[in-house]
């Protein structure tokens, strides 16, 4: 991205729900397994706080230039690392409005784990993420892997200061925090690397990695059949209807 790099997750391992596939190696007799994990986040909070931002700078280096209601819209990153272990991310992204509770029901009680966006200027939506918090753990628990995201972190006159929104996010409530700007791609990444954190998912950041992200793949076209470098990634998006 123009004016800043930014470093990828590499994840060694995951904990959980995952599955195996065994592959033989041709003429040698030997096996090998190959980790298939798949993880679904939904991302909760109320409308124009940047939940779409977040993504597409997370996921494909994007700062959308203007504002579009999201009714519902699944992201999807295929991971495929140098280790031979294979991530699929799920990242569902909902609605900020009042008039979906059925979708947001379902959203609460399939996911794996949940990133909940108030903007930092915006004292209502900080009630809206305390309020989906209190849906979600009615629903699935006090050990649902939680984050709270206070996005547009780049603004002057906060509703309150970060030590306050931190302290209460992590020790009050017993969930992940995290501050980041989506318009100045601030932060973006780590907010996924403390998700995994909460999720207790193991993951190695290496240099070498960091240094070689310019000159790799970012995006493999299906289509093309192109499979250049040891590090590929693959994004897509579909809307739900």
């Amino acid at each position: 991205m123009p004016g800043q790099q930014q470093e990828r997750i590499r994840l060694s391992s995951m904990g959980g729900e995952s599955t195996c596939s065994n592959s033989s190696s041709g003429g040698s007799g030997s096996g090998s397994t190959t980790m298939k994990i798949r993880r679904r986040v939904v991302m909760m909070g109320a409308a124009r706080v940047g939940k779409t931002s977040i993504i597409k700078q997370f996921l494909y280096d994007q700062f959308p230039d203007r504002y579009k209601e999201t009714i519902e819209e699944l992201h999807r990153g295929d991971y495929e690392l140098p280790d031979g272990a294979r991530l699929t991310l799920d990242i569902l992204d909902t609605s900020g409005a009042y008039q979906f509770p059925a979708m947001r029901e379902l959203s609460i009680s399939t996911a794996d784990a949940f990133l909940l966006v108030f903007c930092v200027d915006r004292e209502d939506t900080w009630d809206q993420v305390k309020h989906f918090k209190e849906q979600i753990i009615e629903r699935r628990g006090p050990k649902i892997p939680i984050v709270i995201v206070g996005n547009k972190c780049e603004l002057t006159g906060r509703f309150l200061p970060v030590e306050i929104t931190e302290a209460i996010s992590k020790y009050d409530w017993e969930c992940g925090y995290m501050e980041c700007s989506a318009k100045e791609n601030r932060n973006i990444v780590q907010v996924f690397k403390e998700l995994l954190t909460q999720a207790k998912v193991q993951y190695n950041l290496s240099p070498a990695v960091r240094r070689r992200r310019m000159s790799l793949p970012n995006y493999v076209d299906n289509r093309s059949g192109s499979t250049k470098g040891r590090y590929m990634l693959k994004r897509n998006s579909c809307t739900v209807a």
